[in-house]
């Protein structure tokens, strides 16, 4: 099993418990060289596990959506209720981890200068990681309840001060 890792525009529903980013990003290669193209990766399963750092032993929730867009490939998940989960959340939050890392077994590829270039793949899981190694993705902004209750509350402060 091969393992290719990215930082990822992540965001975090806390209400909802979701998460949701780019896993892959097409016609870019990754540290190594390895550029996957859009249609390559076939989920092994409908749901595929979200683990912390590949490890299998720390299983932090489901990705339920797999969706090949034009620029790469995209998930969106739903985090289990454990204490690990709600640390890995809050480390997305605060921006201490912001990056996936999908495992899959090579199915066809072919070389292309320096680079290997996979046009066949079968997607086991899916990891938050600390360190991607793909440059091409990065996180843009995360969706938190408390940025909307913050936010609410300003107006609210703003619209009780113009009445009054």
């Amino acid at each position: 099993m091969e393992r290719i890792e990215i930082k990822a525009d992540l965001r975090v529903d806390e209400k909802a418990n979701t998460v949701e980013g780019l896993a892959w990003l097409y016609a870019k290669p990754d540290k190594v060289g390895d550029i996957i193209v859009k249609g390559a990766i076939r989920p092994a399963a409908t749901e595929l596990p979200m683990l912390l750092e590949h490890k299998t032993g720390q299983l932090i929730g489901l990705w339920t959506s797999i969706e090949d867009r034009t620029d790469g490939l995209y998930v969106k998940g739903q985090f289990n209720e454990t204490v690990l989960a709600r640390g890995v959340r809050s480390q997305i939050i605060t921006g201490r981890r912001n990056g996936l890392s999908i495992a899959f077994y090579t199915k066809a590829s072919k070389r292309q200068g320096k680079n290997r270039v996979i046009t066949a793949a079968d997607m086991v899981e899916v990891s938050v990681v600390e360190r991607p190694s793909h440059p091409g993705a990065q996180l843009t902004h995360v969706k938190t309840l408390n940025q909307a209750e913050a936010l609410a509350a300003a107006i609210n402060r703003a619209s009780a001060h113009l009445r009054g």
